[in-house]
C-alpha cells in the first residue's frame, strides 16, 4: 500500500478506533512486539482522535488513554531505539506528550553520541543534520520538536537552550517557535536562551521587535517573565540592525461555521513575491488557536487547486480581512499560547500585532451593533423561527449534535426513546452557553460574508441568553433529533414507546381544534401545513418521530385535551393524505386567506426541517427552490401569489414519490 493510501486508510478508521476501547486494545496487540509503518500511521491518528475525545469530554476517553499508557509501560523495554523514537513522533504529531517509558535515556547505550553530552559545538552540526537545507520556519521546528520529543525532558530543554545561544540565525529563528510550545518547560528553556542571547548582545532590533510581539502570546507564567528579562536587556543595550522581510499579500480569506465541537477553520491564499501559500487556522471554543500552518504552493494554479480541494471538503464563506482582528483576539483571549505555527500564519494574514482580548459575550460577538437585539420581540421570534431551515441550508449543521460522557451515561440509564429524548434535552439545556457561543461565532462569519441569515443566528443567541425555552428555538429540535440518531448508530437501542393511537376516534367537531389550541403557539392551519410536510417528505416517519417536534412541551388546558388533539391530528392526517393522492388539493390551498396560508407555510417549514424526514441528500434542485419559496412566503406575503399555483403539482408529485 502506497503512502497516500495508508494515510487515507488511517483517516477512515482512526476516529472510530479511538472511541472504542476494544478496538484500541486490538490495535495495540497488533503492534507488539513490532511496530509496522502502516500501523504507526494509524496509531498516530488514533492518538489524535483520543486527544480530541479528551478535549470534548467523550465517554471512556480517559480509560482508553490510560490503556495506551499501561501498554507502553508494559512493552517499552522490548522496543528498539528506532521504535521508541517512532512512537514518540506519533505522540508529538498527535499534540500529546510522549510517556517517559519510550523516551530515549541520556545514559542509554541506544542514544546517539551527539545527543548525549549536548556539548555546544555539536549542536549546530546536529541541527543542520536533522533539518534539510531547504526547510525553514514552522516545518523546521516540527522536525526538531519530534526529535526532542524522544529525549528526556531535561535533555530536550537543555538542547533548546543550547541551540538558541549559538546565535546562528536559522537556529535562533527556530527557537522562537519553542516560546509557544505546548509545554511550559520548553517555553522556559527557549526564554532562558533568549536571555543569554540578550546578555551576549546578539539580539538585533528586528529580533527584539519579534520577541516583543511574541511576548503578548505567552500566558502569565515563569517563561514570560524570563522573556521579559530578555527584552529589557536588549532594550538596555539599545539593539539595532536586523532585517524585516517584505509583507505578505492576502488574496482570499474564507471561514467555515463552527462545528458541533466548536471548531472553526479559517483558510487564506497569500503570496510574497514568487512565494505562494495557503494559510490554515483552526479555532476551537475554549481552546483558542488550536492549529496554524501554511501549505506552500508551486504556482498560482497550484494554489487555486489547493483551495478548491479544501472547499470541496468543508463549506467556506468569503469574509473580508476586517473579520480577523475580532475573531483572532477573542481566540487568543481564551487560551495562550496559540499553536506555534501562528507565528508564520499571523504574518501572512497581516495580524502579527494581534493581542488577546477580554472575553466577549456571545451577544456582543453575534450582534455588536445591536441590529437584532433592538428589534421587537415578534420580529426576533420570526427570525428564530427561520432556524428551522438551517439543517437544509448549512452543511455544518450536520455536525451539530452531542456525544459527550454526560449524555452517554444518561442514555445508558434510558429505557425508551422518550426517556432518551428527555435526557438529550437536559444535556442541551446544560450546554446552553456553549451553543450560544457557537451560534454567535456563526453569526459573525455570516455577517462578514454579507449573508442575511446572520440575523436569525443573532436572534437565536439573544433568545438563548435571555432564557428562551430551547423547545421554542426550532434548531434545537434538529440538534436533539440528530443527537438521538447518532446515539442509535453507536448502539443505543431503546424500547418502543407505547402506541400513541390505539382506539377509535370520534370525528372532529366544527371549530373544535381551534378551541383546543387556544393559548398555544399552534393553529389548525399550521398543523395542516405540518402534516402535509410529513406526508410528502422523501423519507417516511412515524408519529413518535414527528409528534414531539410539533407538540413539544405545550400544555393543553382541560382533562383529556392532549389525547383529543392527538386524535384530531390523525383524522386530519388521513384527510390530507386522501386529498394529496385522490382529491383536489389545489382547491384546499386556494381557499386559505393570507393569514391562514402564512400559518400553513410555517407548519410546512417546521416539518421540512426534520432531518429524518427531509434529508438533504434526497432534495433535487427544484425541491430546494420550492422549499426556499415556502420559507420566504412566511415572511413576504407577496410571494404567496407565486406559490399557490406552484405548490399543488409539486406536493402531489412529492406525495406520489413518497408512496412509491
Amino acid at each position: 500500500m502506497d503512502e497516500r493510501r495508508v494515510h487515507r486508510w488511517a483517516e477512515q478508521w482512526a476516529s472510530r478506533i479511538a472511541a472504542d476501547l476494544e478496538a484500541v486494545t486490538g490495535l495495540l496487540a497488533e503492534m507488539s512486539p513490532d511496530v509496522p509503518d502502516d500501523l504507526l500511521v494509524l496509531f498516530t491518528g488514533v492518538l489524535d482522535g483520543i486527544r480530541m475525545n479528551l478535549e470534548n469530554d467523550e465517554k471512556d476517553a480517559d480509560l482508553i488513554f490510560a490503556c495506551i499508557d499501561s501498554w507502553i509501560s508494559t512493552v517499552a523495554s522490548g522496543f528498539e531505539r528506532a521504535q521508541k523514537m517512532a512512537l514518540c513522533q506519533a505522540f508529538i504529531r498527535a499534540e500529546s506528550q510522549p510517556p517517559d517509558a519510550i523516551r530515549v535515556g541520556v545514559d542509554d547505550d541506544e542514544l546517539p553520541e551527539e545527543m548525549g553530552g549536548l556539548d555546544a559545538p555539536d549542536i549546530e552540526a546536529l541541527v543542520l543534520d536533522l533539518i534539510p537545507e531547504d526547510v525553514a520556519g514552522y516545518s523546521a521546528y516540527m522536525i526538531l520538536r519530534e526529535a526532542t520529543g524522544a529525549m528526556p525532558q531535561d535533555a530536550a530543554m537543555a538542547f533548546v537552550h543550547q541551540m538558541i545561544i549559538q546565535a546562528v540565525p536559522k537556529m535562533v529563528t527556530m527557537g522562537r517557535y519553542f516560546l509557544l510550545d505546548a509545554q511550559e518547560g520548553m517555553r522556559g528553556a527557549a526564554a532562558v536562551g533568549f536571555v543569554d542571547l540578550a546578555h551576549a548582545g546578539e539580539i538585533d532590533a528586528a529580533r527584539l521587535a519579534d520577541l516583543i510581539r511574541l511576548r503578548k502570546w505567552l500566558p502569565n507564567s515563569e517563561a514570560r517573565q524570563k522573556l521579559d528579562h530578555a527584552i529589557k536587556e536588549a532594550l538596555r543595550r539599545e539593539a539595532c540592525g536586523g532585517s524585516i522581510q517584505k509583507p505578505w499579500r492576502l488574496h482570499r480569506l474564507m471561514s467555515s461555521l463552527p462545528d458541533g465541537t466548536g471548531s472553526q477553520s479559517i483558510v487564506a491564499s497569500v503570496s510574497r513575491g514568487t512565494e505562494k501559500c495557503v494559510a490554515m487556522l483552526m479555532l476551537k471554543a475554549g481552546h483558542g488557536i488550536k492549529d496554524a500552518y501554511a501549505i506552500p504552493c508551486p504556482s498560482a494554479t497550484g494554489q487555486r487547486e489547493m483551495l478548491a480541494e479544501i472547499e470541496s471538503g468543508v463549506e467556506l464563506y468569503e469574509v473580508p480581512p476586517g473579520y480577523l482582528p475580532a475573531a483572532l483576539s477573542q481566540a487568543l483571549g481564551e487560551t495562550l499560547p496559540p499553536a506555534p505555527g501562528f507565528i508564520d500564519v499571523s504574518e501572512m494574514l497581516g495580524q502579527a500585532d494581534i493581542t488577546p482580548a477580554q472575553p466577549a459575550t456571545s451577544i456582543d460577538i453575534a450582534d455588536p451593533d445591536g441590529t437584532v437585539t433592538t428589534l421587537s420581540a415578534q420580529r426576533r421570534g420570526r427570525l428564530i423561527g427561520q432556524s428551522l431551515s438551517w439543517a437544509g441550508e448549512f452543511d455544518m449543521a450536520q455536525s451539530w449534535f452531542v456525544t459527550n460522557a454526560t449524555l452517554s451515561d444518561a442514555l445508558a440509564a434510558a429505557r425508551t426513546e422518550r426517556q432518551a429524548e428527555k435526557a438529550i434535552w437536559e444535556v442541551l439545556e446544560a450546554q446552553r452557553s456553549e451553543w450560544s457561543m457557537l451560534f454567535a461565532r456563526a453569526a459573525a462569519v455570516l455577517r462578514n460574508a454579507d449573508d442575511p441569515e446572520w440575523h436569525a443566528f443573532a436572534a437565536v443567541v439573544q433568545g438563548l441568553e435571555t432564557g428562551r425555552a430551547l423547545k421554542k428555538i426550532p434548531i434545537f429540535e434538529m440538534i436533539a433529533a440528530l443527537t438521538l440518531d447518532v446515539a442509535e448508530q453507536e448502539g443505543f437501542d431503546p424500547m418502543e414507546d407505547e402506541a400513541v393511537f390505539d382506539h377509535d376516534i370520534v370525528p372532529e367537531g366544527k371549530g373544535e381544534l381551534a378551541r383546543l389550541l387556544e393559548g398555544t403557539p399552534l393553529t389548525p392551519d399550521g398543523i395542516d401545513g405540518y402534516l402535509t410536510g410529513i406526508l410528502v417528505a422523501p423519507e417516511f416517519t412515524t408519529p413518535p418521530d414527528w409528534l414531539p417536534p410539533l407538540l413539544g412541551e405545550i400544555n393543553f388546558v382541560g382533562e383529556g385535551s392532549v389525547q383529543r388533539v392527538l386524535d384530531i391530528l390523525m383524522l386530519r392526517y388521513g384527510v390530507i393524505q386522501d386529498a394529496l393522492f385522490d382529491g383536489d388539493f389545489a382547491n384546499a390551498l386556494r381557499k386559505r386567506g393570507v393569514r391562514q396560508f402564512t400559518c400553513w407555510l410555517e407548519g410546512f417549514v417546521q416539518a421540512s426541517a426534520l432531518l429524518q424526514a427531509w434529508p438533504k441528500s434526497a432534495l433535487s434542485a427544484d425541491d430546494r427552490k420550492i422549499l426556499r419559496l415556502i420559507r420566504d412566503g412566511v415572511e413576504e406575503p407577496d410571494i404567496q401569489a407565486t406559490l399557490k399555483p406552484l405548490l399543488p403539482a409539486w406536493l402531489q408529485q412529492k406525495a406520489a414519490r413518497a408512496m412509491g
